[in-house]
């Protein structure tokens, strides 16, 4: 079983690299910023477990796509974290992310965030913006757009949830419900059903919940088209 998922998952990124390199912009999105060094957008991605530090195939495109169809200067920023299996990875992650947003917002205060994250990178942002202690609030209110794709941390009761879940079931690690609340109005947090991250996994389990069809279906479903429309609409108000 493990065999095919492995298969699956290297046909999968196969099929979306060479889907997605012919459709990335040509240009760097914020090779024209303005003269204090501060782009109108950024977009920050926080890779799933194992993907690589530059160039995670599912948020990547999705990043850019975003700064090609936003019509203003932005930015893409890949968080600097280990996205491994290790134990302290996603907790250094949530510092590395807290520490960002925070240094962001105090430099260029009126520069718009979106948060894009996969797997254990959307467990890093929830994680992140549940601890508001460490969020500063100028962070917080700068962030206006976020989309997460096989959340462990995702709770089926949520009204931001969206995809073919069951809301009975949440993910290996589910916040409390309205743990997320301040961030409901610009929040997606896309979960399908076959996706044992996010839909009642064993969480002694560990990383075999990854290896499951529907936690490679964000590749190839339409999530990450709704991603970037509900990104576009939220950046335009």
């Amino acid at each position: 079983m493990r065999g095919r998922i492995r298969i699956l998952l290297s046909a999968a990124a196969t099929a979306v690299a060479a889907l997605t390199l012919s459709t990335l912009p040509t240009a760097v999105a914020d090779s024209t910023t303005p003269p204090d060094g501060c782009a109108e957008v950024r977009v920050i991605t926080v890779r799933g477990t194992l993907e690589p530090q530059f160039g995670s195939l599912l948020l990547t495109p999705l990043a850019w796509r975003i700064a090609q169809e936003s019509g203003r200067h932005t930015t893409v920023t890949e968080l600097d974290y280990p996205a491994s299996r290790e134990s302290d990875s996603a907790v250094r992650g949530t510092a590395n992310l807290t520490a960002l947003l925070n240094a962001t917002a105090a430099a260029c205060p009126d520069q718009q965030l979106v948060l894009l994250g996969y797997s254990q990178g959307a467990s890093v942002i929830g994680a992140t913006l549940q601890a508001r202690t460490a969020l500063t609030p100028q962070a917080a209110a700068r962030i206006d757009a976020i989309a997460l794709f096989g959340n462990p941390l995702f709770n089926g009761a949520e009204p931001y949830n969206r995809g073919s879940y069951d809301p009975a079931l949440s993910g290996t690690r589910p916040l409390r419900t309205g743990a997320l609340a301040e961030f409901a109005d610009r929040l997606r947090d896309y979960c399908q059903a076959a996706d044992r991250v996010c839909q009642g996994g064993d969480p002694a389990a560990g990383f075999a919940n990854a290896l499951t069809y529907g936690h490679v279906a964000y590749f190839v479903n339409d999530n990450r088209d709704q991603a970037a429309a509900y990104v576009r609409e939220q950046l335009s108000r």
